[in-house]
């Protein structure tokens, strides 16, 4: 399977995000603009920008650190600076302000790591810092997970599965991490086990109303995984990155 490894890391690597002028300019436009609402603040790229697992289709996330707790007003206040500095649509959220995407731009959350109405401090990155296997591999499942079938999985809940499945960082090859994913969830995973991997990693608490969904969202996905899995196209078939591409995106 060496071949196909090859074949598997450089498509991930084509959906690897790198961060592009647009993009340096939005996060300067949108620090520029809460500094003036919340003097003396930090504005950092946060999500899975930060962890390396993000690909082109990511939305984008940063995170303000401020010496003193961000108040309701203040993010009313950025919501409306960052409609009149940046000329788009903004929305106050539960923990953050949001800016849909809008006229090509990509979907922005800035989210705050000291706020009085709920913090989001800067994610922790050490389950994925240099750890290559797992961010090639949730890259690679948020591509297989964008399936037209499958409900929308929020990028924490496809890194807790990454992680989940690779106790011992170092041990499997983004590829063979990928395809032990698969076996783990047409065989083995259960809507109790799914729902216990998830728990821990649902930030700022696990919502009981998920419960309820959770078991029709593990058969599509359980669906999927075992079609994929009984797939003429498998990577001993390989012989191209485009071959790779055709069967991760079913």
């Amino acid at each position: 399977m060496s071949g196909a490894a090859g074949y598997f890391e450089g498509l991930t690597n084509q959906l690897a995000y790198r961060e592009t002028p647009d993009d340096r300019r939005v996060a300067a436009q949108v620090t520029a603009t809460v500094r003036a609402v919340v003097p003396g603040s930090q504005v950092r790229w946060a999500g899975s920008q930060r962890k390396g697992t993000a690909t082109t289709a990511s939305d984008l996330d940063l995170c303000v650190e401020s010496a003193t707790p961000i108040t309701e007003g203040q993010r009313r206040d950025l919501r409306a600076a960052l409609e009149r500095d940046l000329r788009r649509p903004a929305r106050v959220q539960s923990h953050a302000v949001g800016l849909p995407s809008h006229d090509d731009k990509p979907k922005v959350d800035i989210a705050f790591a000291n706020a009085a109405f709920g913090s989001r401090p800067l994610p922790e990155i050490t389950a994925f810092h240099n750890q290559r296997s797992r961010q090639v591999a949730a890259r690679a499942l948020k591509l297989w997970a964008s399936a037209s079938s499958l409900p929308r999985l929020p990028g924490w809940v496809i890194e807790a599965i990454v992680v989940h499945l690779d106790p011992n960082p170092g041990t499997h090859a983004p590829l063979e991490l990928f395809v032990r994913i698969l076996a783990w969830l047409d065989e083995r995973a259960t809507a109790p086990v799914l729902e216990g991997v998830l728990r821990p990693a649902a930030f700022p608490r696990w919502n009981e109303a998920w419960s309820a969904v959770l078991p029709g969202r593990l058969e599509a996905l359980r669906n999927r995984a075992r079609a994929q899995r009984r797939r003429t196209n498998g990577p001993e078939t390989w012989a191209s990155i485009a071959d790779a591409d055709r069967w991760l995106r079913g």
